[in-house]
């Protein structure tokens, strides 16, 4: 498609507000983003015309809610590719999909778990816990000065005691993405599976999971355009089925006795309780919108955005350095940055105080890596493809002012 990003942002409700007769200027994409009216209306189809709940009722509401819910499904297989409608199960969000994987993929004593140090805490804290727990090892792999994969390094861990690598495929702090498919194939080499954290990938690069061969790949609609508290967990078929249940209850058996009971098929066996209906069909719509914008434009956009904030934040008049590669297209749509002698938490909110601008400050949920480098934290700045230059030429001359203002 053309990409006029005039008519993009106007799909956008939540980009026309004002506050102090000022426009927003949202750069924290990479936490949530926006989303467009197409997703809100598919959201609130559901809520006005079939509220119902799919497969235990045969009336009207439930028959359409059926065949929403699972046209939405292969709209999701479709998307990454899936071999079969039945990889891909439904989840409220990557968090949950990673600890449905991690409670539910058979580990013995002295299995190793590996994964980089600078994991989102959703892919780090339930390693750590329940290590402790199955007695399985979780090894850390530590990245290159310029925070890039230190493949020398992996290739040194990989063993046959290696079970799973858990990594993120983009990182949230930096926006660099790892070498996913020469990840995999070194793991398979040795008989280890391999678990995608996708959140921050899906939205902004082409997934194809059956081409990357990856065993695992997880990631939520909150950060592609879609409802909160909907994601997806997708596994290879055989793997999936291999595993036990994590949760069970409604809609996850077939049949139940007071002392046994029947698990369901795939996708149900691991879809416990009713399911966020609404969910999967804002889901489903952001799917299109993203198709529809197309991953060149995507890219494009953001690399502009990119460049263009790199080069002037390093030539602010202060002590600034920036998290990961030096090169904005390692980076995708994120610079996050630490200025020093100047509080973060401080100056977010002083650039939303100021000209609305919406960032982020802290440890963005990686806090191992920041308190093993003793880092203070820092200041993220996420775009996306209807951000534009202008807003990140008025977000270089607030920054400019505040640090002016702290000298």
């Amino acid at each position: 498609m053309d990409f006029d990003i005039t008519k993009i942002r106007n799909d956008f409700p939540s980009l026309k507000q004002k506050f102090n007769n000022k426009p927003i200027i949202y750069f924290d994409s990479a936490c949530v983003t926006l989303r467009p009216q197409r997703v809100i209306e598919a959201i609130k189809e559901y809520y006005t015309n079939f509220p119902g709940c799919h497969i235990r009722t045969s009336h009207k509401f439930g028959q359409r809610t059926t065949e929403r819910y699972n046209r939405a499904r292969e709209k999701n297989r479709k998307f990454i590719n899936a071999k079969n409608v039945s990889e891909i199960i439904f989840v409220r969000n990557t968090t949950e999909a990673i600890n449905l994987i991690a409670n539910s993929l058979p580990f013995r004593e002295g299995d190793i778990v590996l994964t980089t140090e600078m994991e989102h805490n959703s892919n780090f804290l339930p390693w750590q816990v329940l290590s402790r727990k199955k007695k399985f090892i979780h090894q850390i792999i530590p990245l290159n000065k310029d925070l890039t994969f230190n493949l020398e390094e992996f290739k040194k861990r990989l063993n046959e005691k290696v079970r799973l690598i858990s990594v993120f495929h983009t990182s949230n702090v930096m926006g660099y993405t790892l070498p996913a498919s020469e990840i995999i194939e070194l793991a398979h080499k040795y008989g280890a599976l391999v678990l995608l954290d996708g959140a921050q990938s899906i939205s902004h690069q082409k997934i194809d999971v059956q081409k990357l061969d990856v065993d695992f790949f997880v990631f939520s609609f909150h950060k592609m355009l879609g409802p909160s508290g909907m994601g997806v967990c997708y596994g290879k078929q055989a793997l999936l089925e291999e595993m036990p249940q994590f949760l069970i209850g409604g809609e996850t058996i077939t049949d139940a006795y007071q002392d046994s009971f029947i698990p369901a098929e795939l996708p149900a066996k691991f879809e416990a309780g009713l399911q966020d209906y609404a969910g999967a069909l804002g889901a489903e719509a952001a799917i299109e919108y993203l198709e529809q914008i197309g991953e060149s434009n995507i890219k494009n956009q953001e690399y502009i955005l990119n460049s263009l904030l790199t080069e002037k934040i390093l030539n602010l008049p202060a002590d600034i350095t920036i998290l990961g590669p030096r090169d904005p297209k390692l980076r995708g749509n994120i610079v996050n940055f630490i200025i020093k002698d100047i509080d973060s938490l401080a100056l977010a909110q002083l650039l939303d105080e100021t000209n609305n601008i919406m960032t982020r400050a802290g440890m963005h949920c990686a806090h191992p890596w920041f308190n093993t480098y003793k880092l203070p934290p820092s200041l993220r700045v996420s775009t996306y493809f209807y951000n534009t230059e202008g807003e990140a030429e008025i977000f270089i001359q607030t920054l400019e002012k505040i640090i002016k203002y702290f000298r």
